[in-house]
Protein backbone atom coordinates (compact mmCIF):
# COMPACT_ATOMS: atom_id res chain seq x y z
CA UNK A 1 0.00 0.00 0.00
CA UNK A 2 1.21 3.48 -0.90
CA UNK A 3 2.05 5.98 1.83
CA UNK A 4 1.19 9.67 1.29
CA UNK A 5 2.60 12.36 3.56
CA UNK A 6 1.12 15.82 3.76
CA UNK A 7 -2.00 16.91 1.83
CA UNK A 8 -3.93 14.20 0.07
CA UNK A 9 -5.55 15.45 -3.19
CA UNK A 10 -7.82 13.70 -5.66
CA UNK A 11 -4.79 12.64 -7.65
CA UNK A 12 -3.76 10.31 -4.86
CA UNK A 13 -7.16 8.74 -4.40
CA UNK A 14 -8.08 5.61 -6.26
CA UNK A 15 -10.12 6.64 -9.36
CA UNK A 16 -12.52 3.76 -8.96
CA UNK A 17 -13.23 4.86 -5.39
CA UNK A 18 -14.51 8.28 -6.48
CA UNK A 19 -18.10 8.82 -7.46
CA UNK A 20 -18.59 10.27 -10.92
CA UNK A 21 -20.82 13.34 -11.17
CA UNK A 22 -22.79 12.31 -14.26
CA UNK A 23 -25.86 14.07 -15.64
CA UNK A 24 -28.43 11.29 -15.97
CA UNK A 25 -29.87 12.83 -19.14
CA UNK A 26 -28.22 11.90 -22.43
CA UNK A 27 -27.58 15.00 -24.57
CA UNK A 28 -28.53 14.61 -28.21
CA UNK A 29 -26.50 16.49 -30.82
CA UNK A 30 -29.39 16.53 -33.29
CA UNK A 31 -32.99 17.16 -32.27
CA UNK A 32 -35.97 15.56 -33.96
CA UNK A 33 -36.46 17.69 -37.07
CA UNK A 34 -38.83 15.34 -38.90
CA UNK A 35 -41.80 17.70 -38.65
CA UNK A 36 -43.04 16.81 -42.10
CA UNK A 37 -43.49 13.08 -41.52
CA UNK A 38 -45.09 13.87 -38.15
CA UNK A 39 -47.69 16.06 -39.84
CA UNK A 40 -48.54 13.71 -42.69
CA UNK A 41 -48.60 10.56 -40.58
CA UNK A 42 -50.92 12.21 -38.06
CA UNK A 43 -53.30 13.76 -40.60
CA UNK A 44 -53.23 11.57 -43.71
CA UNK A 45 -52.15 8.00 -43.11
CA UNK A 46 -53.88 4.94 -44.52
CA UNK A 47 -53.31 1.26 -45.10
CA UNK A 48 -52.21 -0.38 -48.33
CA UNK A 49 -52.65 -4.08 -48.94
CA UNK A 50 -49.93 -4.44 -51.57
CA UNK A 51 -46.25 -3.57 -51.89
CA UNK A 52 -47.21 -1.50 -54.94
CA UNK A 53 -50.11 0.88 -54.54
CA UNK A 54 -51.95 2.90 -57.17
CA UNK A 55 -54.23 5.89 -57.43
CA UNK A 56 -56.07 7.71 -60.20
CA UNK A 57 -55.62 11.37 -61.04
CA UNK A 58 -57.82 13.52 -63.21
CA UNK A 59 -57.62 17.20 -64.09
CA UNK A 60 -60.45 19.38 -65.33
CA UNK A 61 -60.99 19.34 -69.09
CA UNK A 62 -58.46 21.54 -70.95
CA UNK A 63 -59.70 25.08 -71.56
CA UNK A 64 -56.74 26.56 -73.45
CA UNK A 65 -55.47 25.77 -76.96
CA UNK A 66 -52.80 27.47 -79.06
CA UNK A 67 -52.70 28.47 -82.70
CA UNK A 68 -50.17 26.53 -84.77
CA UNK A 69 -50.39 28.45 -88.09
CA UNK A 70 -51.06 32.14 -88.67
CA UNK A 71 -54.39 32.97 -90.34
CA UNK A 72 -55.97 36.03 -91.97
CA UNK A 73 -58.85 38.21 -90.84
CA UNK A 74 -61.19 36.37 -93.23
CA UNK A 75 -60.12 32.83 -92.40
CA UNK A 76 -62.78 30.15 -91.97
CA UNK A 77 -60.44 27.57 -90.45
CA UNK A 78 -57.85 27.63 -87.68
CA UNK A 79 -55.05 25.09 -87.25
CA UNK A 80 -54.14 24.30 -83.64
CA UNK A 81 -50.96 22.88 -82.13
CA UNK A 82 -50.67 19.16 -82.90
CA UNK A 83 -52.85 17.05 -80.63
CA UNK A 84 -54.99 19.92 -79.32
CA UNK A 85 -57.84 19.37 -81.75
CA UNK A 86 -59.12 16.63 -79.43
CA UNK A 87 -59.73 19.31 -76.79
CA UNK A 88 -62.31 21.11 -78.94
CA UNK A 89 -65.90 19.98 -79.62
CA UNK A 90 -68.27 21.04 -82.34
CA UNK A 91 -70.25 23.97 -80.92
CA UNK A 92 -67.43 25.30 -78.72
CA UNK A 93 -67.05 29.07 -78.51
CA UNK A 94 -63.43 30.24 -78.55
CA UNK A 95 -61.91 33.65 -78.04
CA UNK A 96 -58.42 34.57 -79.15
CA UNK A 97 -56.96 36.02 -75.98
CA UNK A 98 -54.32 38.01 -77.86
CA UNK A 99 -56.72 39.51 -80.48
CA UNK A 100 -60.00 39.59 -78.59
CA UNK A 101 -62.24 38.16 -81.34
CA UNK A 102 -64.50 35.12 -80.90
CA UNK A 103 -65.27 32.04 -83.03
CA UNK A 104 -67.94 29.34 -83.11
CA UNK A 105 -66.64 25.88 -84.08
CA UNK A 106 -68.76 24.02 -86.65
CA UNK A 107 -66.40 21.12 -87.44
CA UNK A 108 -63.19 19.55 -86.11
CA UNK A 109 -60.86 17.55 -88.37
CA UNK A 110 -57.81 16.36 -86.44
CA UNK A 111 -56.29 19.72 -85.39
CA UNK A 112 -58.10 21.91 -87.92
CA UNK A 113 -61.18 23.82 -86.76
CA UNK A 114 -63.85 25.02 -89.16
CA UNK A 115 -65.23 28.19 -87.61
CA UNK A 116 -67.83 30.91 -87.89
CA UNK A 117 -66.10 34.24 -87.25
CA UNK A 118 -67.32 37.64 -86.09
CA UNK A 119 -69.18 36.25 -83.09
CA UNK A 120 -69.88 39.18 -80.80
CA UNK A 121 -68.94 42.83 -81.22
CA UNK A 122 -65.24 42.36 -81.94
CA UNK A 123 -64.54 41.98 -85.70
CA UNK A 124 -62.39 39.08 -86.81
CA UNK A 125 -58.67 39.73 -86.49
CA UNK A 126 -55.68 38.07 -88.12
CA UNK A 127 -54.13 35.49 -85.83
CA UNK A 128 -50.51 34.55 -85.26
CA UNK A 129 -48.89 31.23 -84.46
CA UNK A 130 -48.61 30.96 -80.69
CA UNK A 131 -51.81 32.88 -79.92
CA UNK A 132 -53.71 31.32 -77.01
CA UNK A 133 -57.43 30.66 -77.43
CA UNK A 134 -59.79 30.24 -74.51
CA UNK A 135 -62.50 27.60 -74.83
CA UNK A 136 -65.19 29.68 -73.15
CA UNK A 137 -68.34 27.63 -73.60
CA UNK A 138 -70.41 25.55 -76.00
CA UNK A 139 -73.44 26.81 -77.96
CA UNK A 140 -76.05 24.71 -79.77
CA UNK A 141 -78.73 25.72 -82.26
CA UNK A 142 -82.38 25.29 -81.31
CA UNK A 143 -83.62 21.79 -81.93
CA UNK A 144 -80.09 20.44 -82.38
CA UNK A 145 -79.43 16.76 -81.83
CA UNK A 146 -77.28 15.44 -79.00
CA UNK A 147 -73.91 17.10 -79.42
CA UNK A 148 -70.34 15.86 -79.72
CA UNK A 149 -68.83 14.65 -76.44
CA UNK A 150 -65.28 14.55 -75.09
CA UNK A 151 -64.00 13.39 -71.74
CA UNK A 152 -60.60 13.49 -70.09
CA UNK A 153 -59.44 10.04 -69.03
CA UNK A 154 -57.74 9.63 -65.64
CA UNK A 155 -54.07 8.72 -65.40
CA UNK A 156 -52.60 6.07 -63.12
CA UNK A 157 -50.24 7.07 -60.33
CA UNK A 158 -48.21 4.53 -58.40
CA UNK A 159 -45.48 4.07 -55.82
CA UNK A 160 -43.89 1.28 -53.83
CA UNK A 161 -43.59 0.48 -50.16
CA UNK A 162 -40.11 0.45 -48.69
CA UNK A 163 -38.92 -1.56 -45.71
CA UNK A 164 -37.16 0.76 -43.26
CA UNK A 165 -35.13 -0.96 -40.53
CA UNK A 166 -32.94 0.50 -37.79
CA UNK A 167 -31.70 -1.94 -35.15
CA UNK A 168 -29.13 -2.49 -32.43
CA UNK A 169 -27.62 -5.32 -30.40
CA UNK A 170 -26.17 -5.35 -26.89
CA UNK A 171 -24.64 -8.22 -25.01
CA UNK A 172 -26.90 -9.47 -22.25
CA UNK A 173 -24.27 -8.39 -19.75
CA UNK A 174 -24.28 -4.83 -21.10
CA UNK A 175 -28.04 -4.61 -20.66
CA UNK A 176 -27.75 -5.63 -16.99
CA UNK A 177 -24.91 -3.32 -16.07
CA UNK A 178 -25.99 -0.16 -14.24
CA UNK A 179 -25.35 3.14 -16.02
CA UNK A 180 -25.95 6.74 -15.08
CA UNK A 181 -28.27 7.27 -18.06
CA UNK A 182 -30.22 4.09 -17.40
CA UNK A 183 -29.82 0.61 -18.71
CA UNK A 184 -29.45 -0.07 -22.39
CA UNK A 185 -31.01 -0.60 -24.83
CA UNK A 186 -33.53 2.02 -23.71
CA UNK A 187 -31.38 5.03 -24.61
CA UNK A 188 -30.29 3.58 -27.93
CA UNK A 189 -33.89 2.72 -28.75
CA UNK A 190 -34.81 6.41 -28.55
CA UNK A 191 -31.88 7.36 -30.78
CA UNK A 192 -32.74 4.73 -33.36
CA UNK A 193 -36.38 5.86 -33.36
CA UNK A 194 -35.22 9.34 -34.35
CA UNK A 195 -32.95 7.90 -37.05
CA UNK A 196 -35.79 5.76 -38.33
CA UNK A 197 -38.25 8.64 -38.53
CA UNK A 198 -35.72 10.87 -40.26
CA UNK A 199 -35.04 8.21 -42.89
CA UNK A 200 -38.76 7.96 -43.64
CA UNK A 201 -38.99 11.74 -43.99
CA UNK A 202 -35.95 12.00 -46.26
CA UNK A 203 -37.55 9.38 -48.49
CA UNK A 204 -40.52 11.68 -49.05
CA UNK A 205 -38.34 14.52 -50.25
CA UNK A 206 -35.65 12.61 -52.14
CA UNK A 207 -36.75 8.96 -52.28
CA UNK A 208 -36.09 7.05 -55.52
CA UNK A 209 -39.11 5.13 -56.87
CA UNK A 210 -38.03 1.70 -58.08
CA UNK A 211 -37.84 -2.03 -57.45
CA UNK A 212 -34.62 -4.03 -57.52
CA UNK A 213 -33.59 -7.63 -56.93
CA UNK A 214 -31.27 -8.31 -54.00
CA UNK A 215 -28.23 -10.02 -55.59
CA UNK A 216 -27.58 -11.98 -52.39
CA UNK A 217 -31.04 -13.46 -51.90
CA UNK A 218 -32.75 -12.99 -55.26
CA UNK A 219 -35.70 -11.36 -53.50
CA UNK A 220 -37.32 -8.05 -54.55
CA UNK A 221 -36.67 -4.78 -52.72
CA UNK A 222 -38.96 -1.78 -53.04
CA UNK A 223 -37.92 1.87 -52.96
CA UNK A 224 -40.57 4.50 -52.32
CA UNK A 225 -40.37 7.57 -54.51
CA UNK A 226 -40.34 11.06 -53.04
CA UNK A 227 -41.35 14.48 -54.26
CA UNK A 228 -38.22 14.84 -56.38
CA UNK A 229 -39.35 11.81 -58.43
CA UNK A 230 -42.81 13.21 -59.09
CA UNK A 231 -42.52 16.98 -59.47
CA UNK A 232 -41.92 18.10 -63.05
CA UNK A 233 -44.25 21.07 -63.61
CA UNK A 234 -43.18 23.46 -60.85
CA UNK A 235 -39.43 22.99 -60.61
CA UNK A 236 -37.26 26.12 -60.76
CA UNK A 237 -33.48 26.42 -60.78
CA UNK A 238 -32.69 29.67 -58.94
CA UNK A 239 -28.99 29.55 -59.87
CA UNK A 240 -28.25 32.31 -57.37
CA UNK A 241 -29.84 34.09 -54.43
CA UNK A 242 -33.57 34.39 -53.79
CA UNK A 243 -35.42 37.58 -54.58
CA UNK A 244 -39.00 38.58 -53.88
CA UNK A 245 -39.83 38.28 -57.57
CA UNK A 246 -38.38 34.78 -57.84
CA UNK A 247 -40.40 33.61 -54.84
CA UNK A 248 -43.59 35.35 -55.97
CA UNK A 249 -43.36 33.96 -59.50
CA UNK A 250 -42.68 30.48 -58.14
CA UNK A 251 -45.60 30.66 -55.69
CA UNK A 252 -47.89 32.00 -58.41
CA UNK A 253 -47.03 29.02 -60.58
CA UNK A 254 -47.29 26.43 -57.81
CA UNK A 255 -50.24 27.66 -55.74
CA UNK A 256 -52.58 28.10 -58.70
CA UNK A 257 -53.26 24.36 -58.43
CA UNK A 258 -52.56 23.67 -54.74
CA UNK A 259 -55.17 23.95 -52.04
CA UNK A 260 -54.95 26.22 -49.02
CA UNK A 261 -53.26 23.52 -46.93
CA UNK A 262 -49.85 24.10 -48.50
CA UNK A 263 -46.62 24.38 -46.51
CA UNK A 264 -43.12 25.54 -47.41
CA UNK A 265 -40.27 23.35 -46.17
CA UNK A 266 -37.10 25.40 -46.52
CA UNK A 267 -33.41 24.83 -45.99
CA UNK A 268 -31.84 27.28 -43.53
CA UNK A 269 -30.14 29.06 -46.45
CA UNK A 270 -33.46 29.59 -48.24
CA UNK A 271 -35.13 30.72 -45.02
CA UNK A 272 -32.27 33.11 -44.26
CA UNK A 273 -32.57 34.77 -47.64
CA UNK A 274 -36.36 35.03 -47.45
CA UNK A 275 -36.22 36.45 -43.93
CA UNK A 276 -34.36 39.47 -45.30
CA UNK A 277 -37.30 40.42 -47.50
CA UNK A 278 -38.95 42.28 -44.61
CA UNK A 279 -35.87 44.48 -44.31
CA UNK A 280 -36.01 45.61 -47.91
CA UNK A 281 -39.44 47.15 -48.29
CA UNK A 282 -41.27 43.82 -48.45
CA UNK A 283 -42.57 43.78 -44.91
CA UNK A 284 -45.54 41.57 -45.73
CA UNK A 285 -43.47 38.91 -47.50
CA UNK A 286 -42.04 37.24 -44.38
CA UNK A 287 -43.65 37.12 -40.96
CA UNK A 288 -41.74 35.31 -38.18
CA UNK A 289 -44.03 33.27 -35.98
CA UNK A 290 -44.16 30.35 -33.57
CA UNK A 291 -47.75 29.39 -34.27
CA UNK A 292 -49.06 25.88 -34.63
CA UNK A 293 -50.67 24.74 -37.86
CA UNK A 294 -52.44 21.37 -37.72
CA UNK A 295 -50.32 20.52 -34.68
CA UNK A 296 -47.09 21.44 -36.46
CA UNK A 297 -45.01 24.27 -35.06
CA UNK A 298 -43.97 26.58 -37.86
CA UNK A 299 -41.22 29.19 -38.01
CA UNK A 300 -42.77 31.89 -40.20
CA UNK A 301 -45.38 32.71 -42.80
CA UNK A 302 -44.94 33.91 -46.38
CA UNK A 303 -47.54 36.12 -48.01
CA UNK A 304 -49.10 34.16 -50.84
CA UNK A 305 -50.10 35.57 -54.18
CA UNK A 306 -53.68 34.38 -53.86
CA UNK A 307 -54.69 36.24 -50.71
CA UNK A 308 -53.53 33.98 -47.89
CA UNK A 309 -50.35 33.20 -45.96
CA UNK A 310 -48.32 30.03 -46.30
CA UNK A 311 -46.62 28.50 -43.24
CA UNK A 312 -42.86 27.97 -43.47
CA UNK A 313 -41.00 25.20 -41.65
CA UNK A 314 -37.23 25.64 -41.56
CA UNK A 315 -35.49 22.27 -41.87
CA UNK A 316 -32.54 22.91 -39.57
CA UNK A 317 -30.94 19.55 -40.28
CA UNK A 318 -30.55 20.53 -43.95
CA UNK A 319 -27.92 23.02 -42.81
CA UNK A 320 -25.47 20.10 -42.89
CA UNK A 321 -26.08 19.62 -46.60
CA UNK A 322 -23.72 21.33 -49.07
CA UNK A 323 -25.04 24.06 -51.38
CA UNK A 324 -22.52 23.85 -54.21
CA UNK A 325 -23.49 22.07 -57.44
CA UNK A 326 -27.19 22.61 -56.59
CA UNK A 327 -27.03 20.20 -53.65
CA UNK A 328 -29.77 19.91 -51.02
CA UNK A 329 -28.57 22.67 -48.71
CA UNK A 330 -30.06 25.13 -51.20
CA UNK A 331 -33.48 23.55 -51.73
CA UNK A 332 -37.04 24.56 -50.85
CA UNK A 333 -40.24 22.55 -51.27
CA UNK A 334 -43.84 23.71 -51.48
CA UNK A 335 -46.07 20.80 -50.50
CA UNK A 336 -49.84 20.59 -50.76
CA UNK A 337 -50.48 18.46 -47.68
CA UNK A 338 -53.94 17.50 -48.93
CA UNK A 339 -52.37 15.81 -51.96
CA UNK A 340 -50.00 13.52 -50.00
CA UNK A 341 -50.67 10.45 -47.87
CA UNK A 342 -48.48 8.01 -45.98
CA UNK A 343 -49.41 4.45 -47.01
CA UNK A 344 -48.33 1.72 -44.60
CA UNK A 345 -48.56 -1.96 -45.52
CA UNK A 346 -51.07 -4.01 -43.53
CA UNK A 347 -49.80 -4.60 -39.97
CA UNK A 348 -46.52 -2.87 -40.89
CA UNK A 349 -46.88 0.57 -39.40
CA UNK A 350 -43.89 1.75 -37.37
CA UNK A 351 -43.20 -0.60 -34.45
CA UNK A 352 -40.35 -1.53 -32.12
CA UNK A 353 -39.71 -5.26 -32.56
CA UNK A 354 -37.97 -6.94 -29.65
CA UNK A 355 -36.24 -10.32 -29.24
CA UNK A 356 -34.72 -10.23 -32.74
CA UNK A 357 -31.62 -12.15 -31.58
CA UNK A 358 -31.07 -15.76 -32.56
CA UNK A 359 -32.42 -18.26 -30.01
CA UNK A 360 -28.95 -19.10 -28.70
CA UNK A 361 -27.53 -15.60 -28.77
CA UNK A 362 -26.38 -14.16 -25.44
CA UNK A 363 -27.51 -10.70 -26.43
CA UNK A 364 -30.49 -8.41 -26.84
CA UNK A 365 -31.36 -7.38 -30.41
CA UNK A 366 -34.21 -5.01 -31.28
CA UNK A 367 -35.18 -2.90 -34.26
CA UNK A 368 -37.57 -0.24 -35.42
CA UNK A 369 -39.31 -1.49 -38.56
CA UNK A 370 -41.74 0.16 -40.95
CA UNK A 371 -42.98 -0.83 -44.38
CA UNK A 372 -44.72 1.95 -46.21
CA UNK A 373 -44.55 4.49 -48.99
CA UNK A 374 -45.69 7.93 -50.08
CA UNK A 375 -48.78 8.58 -52.16
CA UNK A 376 -47.91 11.82 -53.93
CA UNK A 377 -50.82 12.82 -56.14
CA UNK A 378 -51.34 15.64 -58.64
CA UNK A 379 -47.69 16.63 -58.97
CA UNK A 380 -48.61 20.13 -60.19
CA UNK A 381 -49.86 20.86 -56.63
CA UNK A 382 -46.27 20.80 -55.36
CA UNK A 383 -43.08 22.65 -56.25
CA UNK A 384 -39.30 22.73 -55.83
CA UNK A 385 -36.92 25.69 -55.78
CA UNK A 386 -33.31 24.54 -56.00
CA UNK A 387 -29.91 25.94 -56.83
CA UNK A 388 -30.07 28.58 -54.08
CA UNK A 389 -26.61 29.84 -53.12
Amino acid sequence: MAVVKGIVSTTELLPDALRIDMDPEMKALDADESQYSTLIMNTSSKETKREKFNWLEKDIFPRLVTVNTSYTNVATSIILTAGQGSNVRVGDVLRNMARGDAYWVTAVTTDTLTVVANVGSKPQQAGTAGDTMLIMSNASAQGADFGQTAILLPVLGFNYTQIFRHGYSFSRTATKAAAYTGREPGEESDDKALEHKRAIEYSDFWGARDTKTDPATGEPAGFTGGLVEFITTNKTDVAGSLTVDIVDNFLTQTLRKAGRNATIYASPLAAFQMSKFNRGGQGSAWRPSRENVAGLKVDAFMSGVFGYEIPIVVKKDWYDFPTTLKQYGGWLFVVDNDAISWRFLTDSSTALLTNRQSPGGDRVSEEWLTEGGWEITTEAHHGILFGIV
